[in-house]
């Protein structure tokens, strides 16, 4: 089923009734999918917010569902569903493990999402262009996203949360020749899960 489907089925007596529901991403966006219901003769696409079938004693029949009556049905599985992982890329000045000014007002963002759950996982990335040797790089890639990650721990996050790594000038985001000064290839990335 898809993340954006919900299905509810009751059984009364013999007869066994499902109900099917395609809900609106956890953000409110319309999902990317659909779902098929099928009895063996008729099959109904459903690939709208809130497009709902019903299945009773081997027929489908179409149903009108609206977002209150989705979230009464669907409640419990709904406010079980995990938070998105979500990316971000902060960027770091030339030579350093010091964010760039944009970047260091962006931290935030990431310390409200990781804040915001109740169980998460975080991984960061650190990354560099291109100028330097190979091995400069991995030093300063690693020291970037430990820096991220000291920041994240002094501002109460779990460290054994927290993985780091660093790619140097591997992966870059801007591929570039060698010894290239691109400052989008100075970043971080963070997933947080």
């Amino acid at each position: 089923m898809l993340p954006g489907a919900a299905m509810l089925m009751m059984a009364t007596g013999c007869a066994q009734q499902e109900l099917f529901v395609v809900l609106p991403n956890a953000d409110g966006r319309p999902g990317s999918g659909a779902i098929s219901v099928s009895d063996g003769r008729t099959t109904a696409t459903l690939d709208q917010p809130y497009a709902a079938a019903e299945s009773r004693q081997g027929a489908n029949t179409p149903v009108q569902v609206d977002s209150g009556n989705a979230y009464a049905i669907f409640n419990q599985a709904i406010s079980a569903r995990p938070i998105l992982p979500h990316h971000f890329r902060l960027y770091f000045l030339l030579g350093s493990d010091e964010l760039t000014p944009e970047s260091a007002a962006a931290y935030s963002g990431v310390f409200d999402d990781v804040h915001a759950r109740k169980a998460y996982e975080v991984e960061v990335i650190g990354h560099t262009d291109t100028l330097g040797g190979f091995a400069y790089n991995q030093q300063l890639s690693l020291a970037r996203a430990s820096a991220i990650r000291n920041r994240l721990i002094a501002d109460g996050i779990a460290g054994d949360t927290i993985a780091v790594a660093g790619r140097g000038k591997l992966d870059l985001l801007v591929p570039t020749d060698d010894q290239v000064a691109e400052p989008r290839n100075r970043g971080v990335e963070i997933v947080v899960r």
